[in-house]
């Protein structure tokens, strides 16, 4: 499958392990530097995903991750599917946490939240801007999916290790992370836009 430039609703299915039928389907939300950039820019927040996919996956019926951030080698490796539109109210970015201790924002999608950390509290790798490669979102998958069992490599069975995905939401006690940043509870993404005046809500 070519995927200089997938168009959103792009589909590939993926294999989660080797038994028949254990597949997730990852469908393309969005590739920033053309569905997200604003007059010809990607904002600051969003630039360490320039060259990634806004994707999400479905185990099943179950929309197993609302967003997560890929590289590509995830759709060339994928079996192609027949596309499924994409609406506005499915571009549901993950969140990330950038800078230091001492100066650390949460960055959801375009929308940035000051974090006071006070210099004291570390902040985890698997918080940090990274796209997944195939196997960490295999691996992912398995884990949101009550699975870890079957990931064979002790590291990802430890009980302390948190859940490798970019959506700080999803880590363990990673609601703090959100808590900390003072976005209101509830708070969708769009509105959350609407709120700093970003994204599809740039005046």
């Amino acid at each position: 499958m070519s995927t200089g430039n997938p168009l959103p609703g792009t589909r590939v299915r993926i294999a989660l392990t080797d038994r028949p039928g254990d597949h997730a389907v990852v469908r393309v939300i969005a590739a920033p530097r053309r569905d997200l950039a604003r007059a010809g820019r990607l904002s600051e927040a969003l630039r360490p995903f320039a060259e990634a996919l806004l994707v999400d996956v479905h185990v099943g019926e179950k929309l197993l991750l609302p967003g997560a951030w890929v590289q590509h080698e995830v759709l060339r490796r994928g079996e192609p599917l027949a596309p499924v539109p994409v609406a506005a109210a499915d571009l549901r970015p993950p969140a990330v946490i950038a800078g230091t201790p001492e100066r650390a924002e949460l960055h959801w999608g375009e929308t940035v939240w000051p974090l006071d950390l006070g210099g004291a509290v570390a902040i985890p790798e698997a918080a940090r801007a990274d796209p997944h490669p195939l196997s960490r979102l295999r691996r992912l998958l398995l884990v949101a999916a009550g699975r870890r069992a079957e990931i064979a490599l002790t590291l990802w069975q430890a009980p302390d290790f948190e859940i490798p995905w970019q959506d700080v939401r999803l880590l363990p006690r990673a609601a703090s992370w959100f808590e900390l940043a003072q976005v209101p509870a509830g708070m969708r993404y769009a509105d959350a836009e609407r709120a700093q005046g970003v994204g599809r809500d740039r005046g």
